[in-house]
């Protein structure tokens, strides 16, 4: 869809110039309005984001970390960064894993008492099938006392091990103690049949989904020298309710699966993708627009994030063909490894250092496929920021986009790249985008393919992008960086600010996160969260609030194997910042004594 419009109104909208010491305002007025105006009248008339999204997301397709495809894509899009005419172009390694995960074809089938085709997943870096392999289904045995191995040889078991087949209800918040211990011990107890069951050469394991998605996640920090072995599945709910009907009906249940599932040998890389265009004053200060290529590979990866890198590829060929001269350089990045922790964006930063002083901004795409709305500011660059957004404000009434000044700080805990830079004191920002599309349906399910890209949208939002970073590169000045960080932030979907790096069943650890706060305190999968601070933890919402509040350094609980454990979980930056405040308020505590 082509939005002739957006040219109409180029022609009405006053665009302010940016002038520089020592030259004239009617000098300056001229190019930079005839940038902006080319950018709309492009972003209208050959407007390439939906092309350079089906290539990546439909003939590449998925792009896990470290993968083949997630190496085609990089490669790829160099060569687009490099054919749209930025400079510096390349394609740096941001870090390896142990082990590559290529997902192949899978297919699954209950084949008796009658056939139905089965909707499933598996984790990423999990055990495939090795072939067709057909197997009774069963539920798994409450204890192991008196089994015989050979009875579940080659089954595929349905449920939590020691569950009976459903899965295990929520609502630990109105538990007594007596029940959570009482769960607790029932968990211990699922642990060693699972043990059981995996020992005797069981063919897989199935747990339903909670709705209609199926969610990819994985564990990419395995050791080559123990691969997992056993398939790990996640079926439809409604299919596994079914499957499991049957077997509660007394039938004989027959399964079949093909998971293509395998494993490469490390260590596999993976990659950043970047290009400028140089500034004409200042070649060393950076405005940097971004997002992340990699994606989970349940699907195609369109939602998260092939839409944020198709976007900063589109933003970056319309300035170039539109003639743009930047004052300051105009960095277009694409990090790998984002969703195993901003991997990539945040080998970026530990790498140049030197160069985080002059950024003045960072922008990330990553919100899905509702059109850019607004950005958040705070008091200080308010301004600047008005000055730079003057092309975008009013750019279309029908997608109206605004600056949100906030009352302390940009928010935080919304976990995408930005985020790497925002505490190291750089001005970064996550877009966000507002319309008629449900984001959170693609996010890491098997709905995230090219189908949810909703092409005016997206056509407007790599404009906003274009003339945003166009304006910020041509301000006077760096943004402002007072007052720039916010403690506990906010965030996408309303998040909170810190972060620990695990993924959760109500307080059970299913994963672990790298290089997160949660790994380097020791935290495992199938821990489950006890007590924070000496207060015991009942539900998901209190655990939230227990991480949020108070210092960044906390003594938690947790429950491993029947034994509490106990681990310190560290938020670096902000322990730093602390104490760097405590040094201070020391130092003036001592003037004031002297």
């Amino acid at each position: 869809m082509r939005t002739p419009w957006i040219l109409a109104l180029a022609l009405l909208i006053p665009f302010p110039a940016v002038v520089c010491a020592g030259d004239t305002a009617e000098a300056r007025v001229a190019p930079e309005e005839g940038v902006q105006d080319k950018v709309i009248e492009l972003g209208a008339q050959d407007n390439r984001v939906m092309e350079g999204l089906h290539y990546l997301v439909n003939v590449i397709g998925p792009r896990l970390t470290s993968s083949h495809n997630d190496h085609i894509a990089c490669e790829w899009a160099k060569g687009q960064l490099e054919a749209a005419g930025l400079q510096n172009v390349v394609m740096e390694a941001a870090g390896e894993f142990p082990v590559a995960f290529h997902r192949g074809p899978w297919s699954g089938k209950m084949i008796a008492p009658e056939e139905m085709v089965l909707e499933f997943g598996t984790p990423a870096w999990s055990a495939g099938t090795r072939g067709v392999v057909t197997g009774l289904a069963m539920v798994p045995p409450a204890s192991i006392e008196g089994l015989d191995p050979a009875d579940y040889a080659g089954a595929w078991i349905l449920g939590a091990a020691g569950g009976g087949g459903r899965r295990e209800g929520r609502g630990q918040g109105q538990m007594t103690p007596e029940q959570r211990a009482e769960m607790q011990e029932r968990r211990q107890a699922q642990r060693e049949v699972q043990t059981f069951l995996t020992d005797a050469g069981v063919a897989g394991f199935i747990t339903p989904t909670r709705n209609k998605y199926i969610t990819t996640n994985g564990n990419a920090r395995i050791d080559p020298n123990k691969l997992p072995t056993t398939p790990q599945i996640n079926m439809m709910k409604d299919h596994y309710d079914a499957v499991m009907a049957q077997i509660e009906a007394g039938k004989e249940v027959k399964l079949q699966f093909d998971i293509r599932n395998h494993f490469e040998k490390g260590p596999a890389k993976f990659y950043n993708v970047y290009g400028d265009i140089v500034g004409t004053d200042f070649p060393d200060e950076y405005v940097i627009i971004g997002g992340h290529i990699d994606s989970w590979d349940g699907a195609t990866g369109t939602t998260d994030n092939g839409m944020g890198a198709a976007t900063t590829m589109e933003a970056a060929r319309l300035l170039v063909a539109s003639g743009a001269k930047p004052r300051r350089t105009i960095r277009f990045m694409l990090w790998s490894g984002e969703e195993q922790g901003l991997l990539g964006s945040k080998a970026y930063v530990e790498k140049n250092p030197e160069l985080l002083e002059k950024i003045s901004a960072v922008l990330v795409y990553d919100g899905g496929p509702n059109a850019i709305s607004s950005l958040p500011t705070t008091k200080a660059m308010h301004s600047q920021m008005e000055q730079a957004f003057a092309s975008v404000v009013g750019l279309n009434p029908e997608l109206p986009f605004e600056l949100k000044q906030q009352e302390k700080g940009l928010p935080r805990g919304i976990g995408s790249d930005h985020e790497s830079f925002l505490p190291k004191g750089v001005p970064a920002f996550f877009w966000t985008q507002e319309g008629r599309a449900d984001w959170r349906h693609g996010i890491h399910t098997q709905f995230d393919t090219y189908d949810l890209a909703i092409p005016e949208y997206l056509e407007h939002s790599v404009v906003v992008i274009a003339l945003g970073a166009f304006g910020l590169a041509n301000l006077d000045g760096l943004l402002d960086r007072t007052e720039l960080s916010a403690p506990g932030g906010g965030g996408f979907g309303g998040g909170g600010g810190r972060r620990m790096g695990v993924f959760l069943d109500e307080l059970l650890v299913e994963g672990v996160t790298p290089d997160s706060p949660a790994e380097a305190a020791g935290i495992q999968a199938k821990d489950v969260f006890f007590k924070i601070d000496g207060t015991v933890i009942e539900n998901r919402e209190g655990l939230v609030q227990a991480i949020q509040k108070g210092g960044p350094e906390k003594t938690v609980i947790m429950k491993r194997d029947g034994k509490e454990v106990s681990v310190k979980l560290i938020w670096p930056e902000e322990k730093k910042a602390e104490e760097e405040k405590k040094k201070e308020e020391a130092k003036k505590k001592e003037k004031t004594i002297l």
